[in-house]
């Protein structure tokens, strides 16, 4: 299945750029729309489309406004992003939701290659921009062009493994005993022993080993593990084509950024690139889990009706949804 050319979501789209965006590309400019450079900047990023399948996409509101621009060029080793939205109330708001949605998509259906934007030092609102969509800053990146100086910002990676290497076993086990004492819904009842959560994920270690199962990780460009999952096969021929994400989790320390988008991209890239054309997860009812997976193209298949006892007396529905990839 190829990438998907435009992105939609219930605020806002974004679309490969037409002719007649050249008025948005001047109004950001302020220049006359019959001068020549926003012509040639569309041209431009249309060709980038033709060239590479992916390029600038243009923002447009749900009203139909088109409103700025994220844009999407490509290097030899890595992708770079840019960002511009019309300076009115809410355009710092509206530039983080797109470069959010973009980033996820990136990761999702685009090359294996890092995703960076560079910003000025003293430009704090498209680094807040940045960061809300998940992006951190890599210092060892900062550099400085015709005395102009720049930091740049990294996007988080996607790591399959079908093993668990010993460190990150423990960086994982460590999460998953953090992600329940917060209140999260990944298995356990809250105040779980880190022996209990041992053994599950020994479990899926084991499961690695067979062959039936893979281990999502986002990593942070800086080395830290964002969140992880797994994506898990059944056996029998007549159900090769599905798989069902399990244990998804981000760290409950860095809530807000775009964390949970980034990894749920990561599982289906990955469920993609094994062969599977539809995915199943499930989640504890009560938790407002099944609003953040519906953005996502997911849509409910089954609820057990009490099906979840997280304590005496505190029963939840334990709901199963699908998408397909």
């Amino acid at each position: 299945m190829s990438a998907p050319r435009s992105i939609t979501a219930v605020d806002l789209s974004l679309h490969p750029p037409v002719e007649e965006d050249a008025q948005l590309v001047a109004e950001l400019m302020d220049v006359p729309v019959s001068a020549d450079r926003p012509a040639e900047i569309v041209r431009g990023w249309r060709e980038h489309w033709d060239a590479h399948g992916y390029g600038a996409w243009i923002v447009q509101e749900a009203a139909g406004r088109r409103a700025g621009f994220v844009g999407l060029r490509a290097h030899d080793e890595f992708i770079r992003v840019t960002i511009r939205v019309v300076e009115d109330e809410g355009g710092d708001q509206l530039a983080s939701r797109a470069l959010r949605l973009v980033v996820a998509h990136a990761l999702e259906w685009l090359p294996d290659l890092p995703l960076r934007i560079r910003v000025a030092p003293d430009d704090l609102a498209t680094r807040f921009v940045a960061e809300s969509a998940g992006m951190v800053h890599v210092p060892e990146l900062d550099h400085t062009v015709d005395e102009d100086a720049w930091q740049v910002l990294e996007l988080p990676y996607v790591r399959v493994a079908d093993r668990i290497p010993a460190r990150a076993r423990e960086a994982m086990l460590r999460m998953w005993v953090e992600v329940n004492d917060a209140g999260g819904a990944v298995g356990f009842v809250p105040g779980a022993s880190e022996e209990e959560v041992a053994r599950v994920l020994d479990g899926y270690a084991a499961k690695l080993a067979e062959g039936g199962a893979a281990c999502v990780a986002l990593n942070s460009p800086l080395g830290d593990l964002l969140g992880f999952g797994f994506v898990v096969q059944p056996a029998g021929a007549t159900v090769a084509h599905t798989g069902t994400l399990e244990r998804i989790m981000t760290d409950p320390t860095r809530r807000g950024t775009n964390h949970g988008a980034l990894l749920l991209a990561g599982l289906h890239r990955a469920a993609r690139e094994r062969g599977i054309e539809l995915v199943t997860l499930d989640y504890r009812g009560g938790t407002g889990l099944g609003e953040f997976y519906t953005r996502y193209g997911y849509r409910e298949v089954g609820r057990v009706p009490g099906g979840v006892r997280v304590a005496p007396g505190d029963d939840r529905d334990g709901v199963i949804m699908a998408r397909a990839l």
